[in-house]
């Protein structure tokens, strides 16, 4: 995967990745816009709504009146998030013998499993009009 980034105008940051753009931070009036430690809360959820609804319905239960709820605890002294709950919310309906293998399967969710094996991260800079998608980590 590769992407650029941009800067949107002030405090406007965007990217643009399978025609999609997205964009953080605030607009010229101040108003609030989303930032990129929600996206990444985001995506946490998303990929576990994910792994429910396909664990669903393979099974052919109906998983509309289903809901995720993903809660963080914020450490005011570290400034982090320091635990998330990602908590299922299944229908009356149901069935009780699948409750511990959906949990498990929201295991499977790739965000998950990368905050669990992280990637490495390096970073660089170039000055110049060089292009910076040559550079060493991506050849």
């Amino acid at each position: 995967m590769e992407m650029e980034i941009r800067f949107a105008g002030v405090q406007k940051v965007e990217t643009r990745l399978k025609g999609a753009t997205i964009t953080v931070g605030s607009d010229i009036e101040n108003e609030s816009g989303l930032e990129p430690l929600d996206l990444f809360f985001i995506s946490l959820g998303l990929c576990a709504g994910k792994y429910v609804m396909e664990f669903c319905r393979t099974r052919d239960i109906p998983y509309e009146d289903t809901k995720i709820l993903l809660r963080t605890q914020w450490d005011e002294d570290k400034k982090l998030h320091t635990q998330v709950l990602i908590q299922i919310q299944l229908p009356q309906e149901f069935p009780a013998k699948y409750k511990k293998a959906v949990i498990r399967a929201v295991d499977l969710c790739s965000v998950k499993k990368h905050i669990f094996t992280p990637p490495a991260i390096e970073v660089d800079a170039h000055i110049g009009k060089g292009d910076v998608r040559n550079g060493d980590i991506l050849q």
